[in-house]
């Protein structure tokens, strides 16, 4: 190849792809994909394999990908102008199929902020069926039910609840809302790509919600995705689950892919014999599909959501037809309806480099009819979100700059009993953002984003992250922000619903706001010639106002209350990684979580939050993935309880610590692929899941005590075919 000359800014980097076939040979490949990592800008190889590309602010990592070989990542040192790349072919020899090598559960190199990103690879890991059941190999995310009853599943992210991390579908806010709990449920594991997850505030281009971090969910997309996939699940207990989808590409600009959910579970359950269903009865239907249309300066995608789910739990002997609305047994139901569509498109200038312009933009109809013994909710929330985002560059691509327009719609019907809850949201938002980048050595953003409210006026929101990479071992990142967030106290706690204890509000719900600062290192270095990974982290998150709901005051009462002192979460963390030989994945890690309310005047640790976590995984591969072996081991520390009243005497209890352990191995096929499985192999339930079940509708029934295991031990099995 020609050597080729650099511009009078140093902004290019150029180079040629070449591919290695299965005979040994090389030859140019004309059409590969080159693109930039993270913010995905790039070009394609011309007829002779060469390339020339502009530097971008983001990211130092290049991808290069061409069909029938594996996908390349590089890193562009500082300076660097040349990257000549030749691909291995992914041809298959029989049986054998070469495959890229990486780790299935990773921290992004180029992302600014601590970001780490979970594939596929680790999702088969366990029986990751839906979202809520996507981090039991993450130690970063704790996920518990929500309470003995309903079967929803809520997570924890530096110690405080899933409602302070802002929850993104491709990068476009979701699961807001009424779609707040249950909606981790909605979302197929087998469907996904990936799924990201930043500790700390997010960037002002995703808005002004995230408050702990920000998980980001990535479906499988039309133009790269397999032509077939099926994966059947069944487990001991009796739950059958079905996902599927199929892609096509109709030409080289436009593709298709449909994908199909069901779930259903039919089992009585009730092993501690309390007379309730363990688990509720449910069946739940998902369909997906989503479109994407590629032209030379500009890439489209849209979809279409419906989702639909019923629950039915409570006591066993309740009858719906003459035990609703009457004492004479418990019962409780859940009706959802779901549609949501989303948009997001963008423009590449043609005579700019570095230059785009991008929208987002999602409608949904979330519908929930439901009954909790006497208690009534009935919902319906209408939303509608876009955000226009503008980005080019200052002088050259090291001062990046940002600038757009948000908007949100939310119009809430809510009826909980007789009290009506309704209320509109309609917050128009404004953002800018600089980003210098000293060709990857350090790269400083700062954002500022200004969104009006019609009840609380101008919401600032500030933000700062940085970079900064000492060596090829070292790297910083810090970042500083602010977020708030409008809080659904009966949507979001399904503990209120499950109770018969009376709910007093003491005042409005206020707007909940809150600072977050933290810090994370992470260190990379080869020892004897195997990988090792180490990162340590701290954050801290600071309550200017937080909605309270405590049960602590009274035994027989729940208060709601705006904060009224100090609140705030410290969480501490390591994580090592290693492969002390060949396909030998190793992952040690430790949180602490020190989580501290004040409830009417007194600081206390914060109810149900627990203060440790500590993670052991285990993965061994054979060559070519042909078997694949996976053990889990979790210690979850203890936690405060609500207080009781026993003889007059304030109680105060606290939940044991337990470990919970997992296991699964799979075999590979030429076209498919068999796992078995074990979740909660020690068999550990939680002793008194309900309180004061005997007698339902007392004010002594309390059925949100939940801090431990809710089912005992399953086995299952599955199939996953594939054809590409």
């Amino acid at each position: 190849m020609n050597q080729l000359k650099l511009s009078a800014q140093n902004t290019y980097i150029f180079g040629q792809i070449k591919g290695s076939t299965s005979d040994g040979k090389t030859e140019v490949l004309s059409g590969a994909n080159v693109y930039w990592a993270e913010v995905l800008k790039g070009t394609v190889s011309d007829k002779n394999g060469n390339f020339k590309l502009s530097r971008v602010a983001e990211s130092n990592h290049l991808v290069i990908s061409y069909i029938g070989y594996k996908t390349d990542t590089v890193l562009v040192a500082d300076g660097q102008t040349l990257v000549n790349v030749t691909l291995e072919s992914t041809i298959e020899l029989g049986e054998v199929k070469i495959s890229e090598k990486r780790g299935s559960s990773y921290f992004s190199k180029s992302s600014v902020q601590s970001t780490q990103i979970i594939t596929q690879s680790e999702l088969k890991k366990a029986a990751c069926c839906n979202l809520s059941e996507s981090f039991e190999t993450n130690a970063s995310v704790d996920v518990s039910f929500a309470d003995a009853l309903t079967g929803a599943k809520q997570i924890e992210l530096l110690g405080l609840t899933g409602v302070y991390t802002q929850m993104q579908m491709e990068n476009i806010p979701s699961l807001r809302g009424l779609g707040s709990i249950f909606g981790l449920s909605y979302v197929p594991g087998p469907w996904l790509e990936s799924i990201q997850i930043s500790k700390g505030t997010a960037s002002v281009k995703n808005g002004f919600e995230s408050v702990a971090g920000q998980i980001n969910y990535e479906y499988r997309k039309p133009d790269t995705s397999e032509r077939f996939y099926l994966n059947v699940f069944g487990s001991s207990l009796g739950r059958l689950e079905a996902n599927a989808y199929s892609a096509h590409k109709l030409n080289k600009k436009l593709s298709t892919m449909v994908f199909l959910h069901g779930n259903y579970f039919n089992t009585t359950l009730d092993r501690n014999n309390d007379g309730f269903f363990d688990y509720p009865l449910s069946r739940q239907y998902m369909l997906l599909n989503r479109w994407k249309l590629t032209l030379p300066n500009y890439e489209g995608q849209a979809g279409i959501y419906f989702t639909e789910e019923v629950k039915n739990g409570g006591q066993l002997v309740f009858n719906k037809a003459t035990d609703k609305g009457t004492t004479n047994a418990y019962g409780l139901e859940i009706n959802t309806r779901r549609l949501e569509g989303f948009y997001k498109g963008g423009f590449i200038s043609k005579y700019k480099e570095s230059t785009s312009t991008a929208l987002l933009a999602s409608v949904s109809h979330h519908q929930q009819n439901s009954f909790f013994g006497l208690n009534d909710f009935n919902a319906v929330q209408n939303s509608f979100y876009f955000n226009l985002i503008h980005q080019t560059y200052l002088f050259n691509t090291r001062h990046g700059i940002v600038a757009g327009a948000s908007f949100i719609y939310d119009d809430y019907d809510m009826m909980f009993n007789q009290q009506d809850l309704g209320r509109k949201e309609i917050v128009p938002g404004v953002f800018t953002e600089y980003t210098y980048n000293s060709l990857g050595k350090l790269i400083l953003i700062a954002g500022l984003r200004d969104d009006y409210h019609l009840k609380y006026g101008n919401l600032l929101t500030p933000r700062l992250h940085l970079r900064y990479k000492f060596n090829d071992v070292f790297t910083l990142r810090a970042s500083a922000g602010k977020g708030y967030r409008f809080p659904n106290v009966i949507a979001e706690n399904t503990m209120l619903l499950v109770t018969s204890k009376t709910i007093i509000f003491e005042e409005e719900p206020g707007l909940e706001e809150a600072w977050n600062y933290g810090a994370f290192l992470s260190a990379e270095k080869k020892i004897a010639g195997r990988p090792f990974h180490l990162n340590l982290d701290f954050y801290r998150t600071d309550f200017i106002n937080q909605v309270i709901v405590d049960m602590d005051l009274c035994s027989d009462l729940i208060h709601i209350y705006n904060l009224a002192g100090k609140s705030y979460s410290n969480s501490a963390q390591a994580e090592l990684t290693f492969e002390p030989f060949e396909r030998f994945h190793v992952l040690l890690a430790y949180r602490l979580n020190d989580v501290k309310t004040t409830y009417f005047g007194i600081l206390k640790e914060k109810l149900m939050s627990k203060k440790s976590k500590g993670i052991l995984n285990l993965a061994y591969s054979t060559p070519w993935d042909k078997w694949k072996f996976d053990f889990t081991v979790q210690y979850n520390g203890k936690s405060r309880l609500p207080q009781l009243i026993e003889n007059d005497q304030v109680v105060q209890e606290y939940s044991p610590g337990f470990f919970i352990v997992n296991a699964q191995v799979s075999k590979n096929f030429k076209n498919f692929e068999l796992y078995l499985g074990g979740e909660n192999l020690t068999d550990f339930v939680q002793d008194k899941l309900i309180l004061g079940y005997e007698n339902p509708f007392q004010n002594e029934f309390d059925a949100s005590r939940v801090w431990g295991p809710v089912l005992g031990r399953r086995i299952y099995a599955g199939l996953r075919l594939t054809f590409k």
